[in-house]
């Protein structure tokens, strides 16, 4: 799950931003992968009104999350695979 893989590098990243990108995705996830409670279309409808708060912040929001690296070109192969994790999490829920 595409929620699941993103939620799993800013776990790695550890302490350098905040607990709220993590827990934010771990709730988005457990919205999806459970439709039981909703049907498919509110559960995808509320797990993109989760998401899009990772972005509500003045400042500190996920569009400034990076993984860090001391390596230029896994740093840049790192978060070229995020933004495309992301990107297509946005796609998901903007197709629905």
């Amino acid at each position: 799950m595409l929620v699941t893989q993103i939620a799993e590098i800013v776990y790695k990243e550890g302490r350098r931003y905040p607990a709220f990108f993590y827990l934010t995705l771990l709730e988005t996830r457990d919205i999806l992968a459970d439709p039981e409670e909703n049907d498919a279309e509110t559960a995808l409808t509320d797990a993109a009104q989760r998401f899009k708060r990772l972005y509500h912040a003045p400042r500190d929001n996920f569009s400034e999350f990076y993984v860090y690296s001391g390596d230029p070109e896994q740093r840049a192969a790192d978060n070229q695979r995020l933004e495309e994790l992301v990107s297509e999490l946005r796609s998901m829920f903007n197709n629905s």
